[in-house]
């Protein structure tokens, strides 16, 4: 899995906009995706440019890199489950109930599932998983794919998915947008989310979208 400009970016975003999380558990272990320009630009939003060389355009030391940066915006505990075993990855099957099948119930105030979960059979248990393992008053982010993806894996998400999904275990959505991994966004503020989250059909006389 990457992390690539668009999530760097936000979960800077995020730390300044004093969301707290000091533990991340990633559904996936993220290796540090950016160029060499985007680092620089990410550190000296930091003010970490002295921080430059390690960060560099290399393909070494990928998820050292993605651990510093998560240290920079004030991740202290950070901790991935991934098959692969890479960077002491958690060898969880997300197809399975964690909680219950392996016995774990670490909790962590970030869930990051970033490009991971559409690639798990069993959707039920890698969004069960994900609210387990978060904890009271955390947050969790879901960066997943919505369409043009074609075969990149099992499944993509319709907004409305996201929007079931909050109204069922009664969580707070703070955003929700539509993206690519550079940057480019469609965000909405709070009081149009329902634009998102409305089933579009060509018979509905009654749309907030134009016909």
């Amino acid at each position: 899995m990457a992390l690539n400009p668009f999530l760097a970016k936000k979960l800077y975003s995020y730390s300044k906009d004093e969301l707290h999380f000091d533990s991340c558990m990633e559904f996936g272990n993220q290796r540090f995706m950016l160029s060499n320009k985007e680092s620089y630009n990410l550190l000296k939003m930091l003010k970490r440019e002295d921080y430059f060389d390690f960060f560099g355009d290399s393909n070494e030391n990928l998820y050292d890199k993605t651990r510093k940066f998560y240290e920079f915006i004030g991740i202290k505990s950070y901790k991935s489950i991934d098959l692969n075993g890479f960077d002491d990855a958690l060898q969880f099957d997300l197809n399975e109930d964690i909680l219950n099948h392996y016995d774990y119930n670490e909790t962590y105030n970030l869930i990051i599932n970033n490009g991971t979960s559409e690639h798990v059979f069993d959707q039920k248990n890698v969004f069960l998983n994900s609210h387990n393992l978060c904890r009271e008053g955390g947050y969790m982010i879901h960066m997943l794919p919505f369409f043009s993806w074609v075969n990149h894996g099992f499944y993509n998400f319709n907004p409305i998915f996201f929007a079931d999904l909050a109204a069922s275990n009664n969580y707070k959505i703070i955003k929700i947008s539509l993206a690519n991994r550079d940057g480019a966004e469609l965000k909405l503020d709070g009081n149009n989310f329902s634009v998102l989250f409305e089933q579009i059909k060509p018979y509905k006389n009654n749309s907030k979208f134009q016909k």
